[in-house]
């Protein structure tokens, strides 16, 4: 089994990241990437991500390269 590369976030990106995920003025595609950032910065796998943002995991596994 394939694991995904480990992200990591300093204090400002994660800032910036959580800034656009909960965000109204920003686009619905780049709030659901910024969560996705997010989540896989915490360690989720790419499978439990999909599920929660509602994406196919190998779209998942695209944007986390």
């Amino acid at each position: 089994m394939r694991v995904a590369e480990a992200i990591e976030t300093d204090a400002k990106t994660e800032r910036e990241l959580r800034a656009l995920s909960k965000g109204r003025r920003v686009q619905a595609r780049v709030q659901q990437r910024a969560r996705l950032i997010l989540l896989a910065a915490q360690g989720w796998r790419n499978k439990d991500i999909a599920e929660e943002v509602k994406l196919d995991r190998r779209q998942v596994a695209l944007w986390r390269r």
